[in-house]
């Protein structure tokens, strides 16, 4: 699969691309639902350690939940294997490479961790707060 953009996303388990007109688009519901009518889409700023969302004025997002996030194509759910508070998704940087992208999947809590096997970067204020976990799972 090859794209037109620099930087792109994509599922880990179908590989359709995320990315669209310069947004990264996500279904998400908050976990206390198991109803598919209230899963809603997300777009989300693409450039790493920026958090800034869209979605429909009628989704009402309270900070501090946690929501599940799912691939828009196959509908798998986002889970990181890191922590339970993690997405993942992949990341392909504008040399080809490919990273597992993480992030916090608590509303308003910046964290997200860029990984290449052994190799972590950290962005957003809150991404101490997952560090020590993902820095002793790298380490196993």
């Amino acid at each position: 699969m090859k794209s037109d953009y620099k930087t792109d996303y994509s599922c880990p388990f179908c590989l359709s691309y995320l990315l669209l007109e310069n947004k990264l688009i996500l279904t998400a519901r908050h976990v206390s639902s198991d109803e598919p009518n209230e899963s809603f889409l997300l777009l989300m700023n693409p450039e790493i350690g920026h958090y800034d969302t869209v979605y429909h004025p009628s989704v009402k997002v309270h900070e501090g939940d946690k929501y599940d996030f799912f691939c828009p194509v196959c509908h798998h759910k986002l889970h990181s294997d890191l922590n339970d508070n993690l997405v993942m998704v992949q990341y392909h940087d504008k040399n080809g490479k490919l990273f597992e992208l993480h992030f916090s999947r608590v509303a308003g809590q910046k964290s997200t961790y860029k990984i290449m096997g052994r190799s972590v970067e950290t962005f957003g204020i809150d991404a101490p707060h997952y560090l020590d976990f993902i820095n002793l799972v790298n380490m196993s």
